[in-house]
């Protein structure tokens, strides 16, 4: 009798440590309830280690299950609105709208813009690719914090760049980075991540230490409207 009592709780014990979800498990499981979501928001604030704003702008964004992608941010005191789906998107600034295929034909900021909106992430889809490139989470200051694998912050910090004609690619050094996820009854609410290391463009270099923290806010009562002139650009 005690044994068939000593199995039994055996059995349920396994079942029940079986059951709990890993911290990893529990982000993956966010991000993809954020995922199928109809709508949401978000913010993302970009800071340097000195505490100043840094080179990214603070990005507004709002997407639909449709795809299509809203962002907002400000270059050079120039405001800039941007609707995309996939890799086609539209974009206005001071020259009304176009293409992103047009925009490419340019050079300089504009062309770094749009090489960065192509290899743009949105939260959802972000978080849950971070989630498989983090070494591992665990339970810190009320949110699940790790550091991320090297590929991952490679990744970042090269987003958008290009070597220039005649020149190698941009490579990196010392690269490292850690991701902080917060989830409030298994929905994700907010994520930081810092990224760290040096960026080698030709005779350029650059040490990168940048924390970018995003917001998620108003999910399931985001509006996207997007003008028909940005949508005929789009098709």
């Amino acid at each position: 009798m005690k044994r068939i009592l000593i199995v039994g709780l055996l059995v349920i014990t396994t079942a029940s440590f079986a059951g709990e979800s890993s911290p990893k498990d529990k982000v993956a499981a966010a991000a993809k309830q954020l995922g199928d979501k109809a709508n949401y928001s978000w913010v993302t604030a970009n800071k340097e280690a000195d505490g100043s704003p840094g080179r990214l702008p603070t990005l507004e964004g709002k997407t639909e299950k449709s795809g299509v992608v809203c962002l907002g941010f400000t270059v050079n005191d120039v405001p800039v609105l941007v609707f995309m789906k996939g890799q086609k998107g539209a974009a206005r600034a001071q020259e009304g709208w176009q293409t992103f295929d047009d925009i490419a034909q340019t050079s300089g900021t504009a062309d770094a813009i749009v090489r960065f909106l192509r290899a743009y992430k949105i939260p959802a889809a972000q978080c849950s690719d971070l989630a498989a490139k983090v070494k591992e989470l665990r339970e810190a200051e009320g949110a699940l914090a790790g550091e991320l694998k090297e590929e991952a912050v490679q990744e970042m910090l090269l987003m958008g760049r290009r070597p220039r004609e005649g020149q190698e690619p941009p490579k990196t050094t010392g690269a490292k980075g850690t991701i902080k996820f917060w989830l409030k009854e298994g929905a994700l609410t907010k994520y930081e991540i810092n990224v760290q290391g040096k960026v080698t463009a030709g005779d350029r270099e650059m040490d990168i230490n940048r924390t970018m923290t995003t917001e998620i806010k108003e999910v399931g009562s985001t509006k996207v409207e997007v003008p028909a002139e940005a949508k005929a650009k789009m098709e």
